[in-house]
């Protein structure tokens, strides 16, 4: 026994030897082994500026102050730039200045000088190591200043890691532009470029000025500045659209008391619209990803963050993500992306002063950016409908075979339909969900046929029917990308993705109390470019067929990832142009298509968006949720809430609604939930339609009229009006008055009881 024993862990110690090799030189084959440098083809190389007249040449570690150069200028700015690469912009007309680093610098000494004076800060792993940071002025080498178009371009040659990279400033009538050209980044295989974070100082803020720093988390989150505040260890640093789900260490922590295992982090928001910002004092700057804002992450630092003063925020693009495997009792064995994550990276800085110095400045530029440079064009939208999604069923395991639990049948869903109406709600948008081949999880990707035990097919085609018939429209829901595990109908070897280390992915439910993954709740993702190809495709016909108005597409909206196959690699940028040619097809085939959550991708793509977000993650460090989200999509596309039958909290959370301008929804069903317990789907705990027929409709009623007034409206204004009472306003002039707390509140010559609203129309007693 202990022979064999012993020729087991030799063994085990041999396939370790032998595999972690392979995998990387695996990893290394994606990034081109036979050559020294990564480089870009000629396309790249092509697309890249001339650099014109050099303005300096200088030792990275040269201290030497170098007087500052005009390198560009137009009506209201000039752009200068200084040794080091550090650049600032002048406004010609009042003389307001935005450096690459804190106004002030009187305090900064030593190192920390260093580091702060300083346009970029780089992450690079070194023959396999942890990635590591460093900057410029901390390697040997050289930082060039050369003339361009519009601007200035710094070149680093930095002989001590052996990378060379290059960043573009150029002046805009309303700020400046940052560019990283793809084709000047070079590299040598032994040392991989992890991340560049782009003017981590920028016009930072001292802790004993006035102003906040603005984060896109979740609907929005202030940090607002503070003398005294804690020492923090962390700061607000997460990925734009989420973590790629193709990497385990990017949706789960590490658990110390668990070997070899993982938790679910805490819940939190996640960044929806790639845009950051500051306001310090009378001026600030907001400033989005225009360029690689699919591999990114926003950072925003705190004064009391690694024992510096400053209020900052960047960009920080990812050009190689890591992860981690396990191989058998040997512990965990780090892993870097082989292959560069390619494509320019851009991001553009929208200087703001004076009144226009606020979340709601900063929106405005963002909408104006997406209304006027990528053309999305608001979705026609007239009267407001109430938003209802019925709950098909669920497949139940038993202790011997299944059961599938029957929650709203088609033949019921009209029963429920001729019920609100006859309460007086004539405009129905109704979603419904477990409707296909054996309910919510099911066969999915494959849907078809609908369930037998809510009806089939053709009580389906009949309800349908019958609801258009009532001027109801019917969504129905569609899984295309993450399928429960337990599922004949497709291959997870061939259509899966996979992760770095070459295995089929997964994702997990997690206990809500202990965040352990339920091993028994696993999921796929499916490979997106095989999405329309080898699914919808061809299962549109049945939709058109039934005469659907359109499909909700589960995950489009909220989740993004890549697959890091091999033999079929697809990053997340390619990840994004599926999901929004999904969309397109859908929307050309069945007529509209709807999202959860509505990352910034699927805007001009969608016909509406559910569950928007509504709240921030309320990490220690943010003083106040707004609505930035709503002021950017508000108008352009109508968003719903989280079901009112879910909610935390019934009043405030109702009134959040009214306050963001977003209409209330409802997720219902014609049984007790008490049926689905033991199911997959228990979350559902409170969705009995005759239950909630009252409330729905008092809320719907209670709402309409504000709902009217700003159908199609921007939201133009949001603004705190004292503690727990804030006002939205509208492009029409319709406000809405919103008092959170438990006294009145008296606004001009408006009275406002405790929790409630009130609705303004322009001219009702004020200019």
């Amino acid at each position: 026994m202990n022979k064999r024993l012993a020729f087991g862990f030799v063994l085990a110690a041999a396939l370790i030897v032998a595999i972690i090799p392979l995998l990387s030189a695996t990893e290394a084959s994606t990034a081109e082994p036979q050559k020294q440098e990564t480089k870009s083809d000629s396309k790249d190389m092509a697309s890249i500026e001339e650099g014109g007249n050099v303005l300096y040449e200088n030792a990275t570690k040269d201290k030497t102050e170098i007087a500052a150069i005009p390198v560009a200028e137009n009506e209201t700015f000039r752009m200068f730039v200084e040794g080091k690469g550090l650049v600032y912009v002048v406004n010609k007309k009042n003389g307001k200045v935005w450096y690459s680093y804190p106004a002030d610098r009187s305090r900064l000494k030593g190192s920390q000088k260093d580091l702060i004076e300083n346009p970029v800060i780089i992450k690079y792993t070194q023959a396999g190591s942890a990635p590591a940071p460093t900057y410029p002025g901390k390697e040997e080498g050289k930082v060039t200043a050369s003339e361009i178009d519009g601007g200035v371009r710094i070149s680093y040659d930095l002989a001590s890691i052996e990378l060379k990279f290059a960043i573009e400033y150029r002046l805009t009538s309303d700020g400046m532009t940052l560019k990283v050209p793809f084709g000047l980044i070079q590299e040598n295989v032994k040392n991989r470029l992890i991340s560049l974070e782009l003017l981590p100082y920028f016009d930072a803020a001292h802790a004993t000025e006035q102003g906040y720093l603005f984060i896109p988390d979740g609907s929005g989150a202030l940090i607002n500045f503070k003398a005294a505040h804690l020492n923090y260890f962390d700061r607000y640093s997460q990925p734009v659209y989420g973590g790629d789900t193709a990497f385990t260490s990017q949706v789960l922590e590490q658990s110390a008391k668990i070997p070899a295992g993982y938790l679910y982090p805490s819940p939190k928001e996640k960044i929806a619209l790639p845009v950051f910002g500051m306001q310090r004092g009378d001026q600030g700057y907001a400033a989005f990803i225009t360029e690689g804002d699919h591999d990114a992450r926003i950072n925003a630092s705190p004064s009391g963050y690694q024992n510096q003063d400053y209020y900052r925020s960047s960009v920080e693009f990812i050009y190689r993500n890591n992860d981690s495997i396990y191989i058998g009792d040997s512990g965990e064995v780090p892993l870097t992306q082989g292959r560069i994550i390619e494509g320019d990276r851009s991001v553009k800085y929208v200087l703001l002063e004076d009144e226009q110095v606020s979340y709601v400045g900063m929106a405005q530029v963002y909408r104006s950016y997406l209304t006027n440079e990528r053309d999305i064009k608001p979705v026609s939208s007239s009267q407001p409908a109430f938003q209802l999604s019925l709950f098909g069923g669920v497949k139940r395991d038993e202790m011997i075979g299944s059961t599938f639990i029957t929650m709203t049948t088609f033949k019921q869903a009209r029963e429920i339909i001729d019920v609100f109406a006859g309460r007086g709600i004539q405009s129905i948008e109704l979603t419904y969900e477990g409707w296909s081949i054996e309910g919510i999880y099911g066969k999915q990707p494959k849907h078809f046929p609908a369930e037998r035990s809510l009806g089939g097919e053709k009580e389906l085609k009949r309800l349908i029917a019958y609801a258009k018939s009532k001027g109801v429209s019917i969504y129905l829901t569609a899984n295309y990308v993450k399928p429960f595990a337990e599922n004949a109908s497709f291959r997870p070897s061939k259509n899966a993705v996979r992760g770095i280390g070459r295995e089929v992915m997964s994702l997990y439910d997690s206990h809500l109390a202990t965040r352990q993954t339920i091993l028994s709740r696993e999921y796929y993702m499916i490979k997106p470019n095989y999405v329309i190809d080898k699914y919808l495709s061809k299962e549109i016909g049945e939709y058109t067929e039934l005469g659907a108005s359109g499909l909700k597409l589960d995950y489009v909206g909220d989740l993004l990832y890549s697959d890091q196959d091999l033999k079929n690699t697809f990053s997340r940028k390619q990840t994004m142009g599926a999901w929004t040619q999904l969309l397109d097809y859908t929307r050309s085939k069945v007529g509209h298509a709807a999202v959860d959550y509505g990352f910034a991708y699927t805007l001009g793509h969608v016909d509406r968006i559910d569950n928007a977000p509504t709240d921030s993650s309320h990490f220690v460090f943010e003083d106040e949720t707004v609505p930035f989200y709503q002021l950017v999509v508000g108008g352009l596309v109508p968003m719903s809430g989280e079901p009112s039958n879910l909610r935390d909290d019934a009043v405030k959370d109702a009134l959040r609604l009214i306050e963001y301008g977003v209409a209330p929804s409802y997720y219902l069903t014609y049984e007790d939930t008490s049926e689905i317990k033991r199911s997959l789907y228990a979350m559902l705990f409170s969705s009995v339609y005759k239950d909630w027929l009252d409330k729905a409709i008092a809320e719907f009623d209670g709402a309409k009229q504000l709902f009217q007034e700003i159908a199609g409206q921007p939201l133009i204004d949001h603004r705190k009006l004292e503690d727990h009472a804030y006002m939205s306003t509208y492009a029409n002039g319709t406000q809405v008055i919103v008092n959170y707390s438990s006294s009145p509140i008296t606004y001009e010559n408006h009275t406002i009881e405790a929790l409630r609203f009130a609705l303004v129309k322009k001219g009702d007693g004020r200019e």
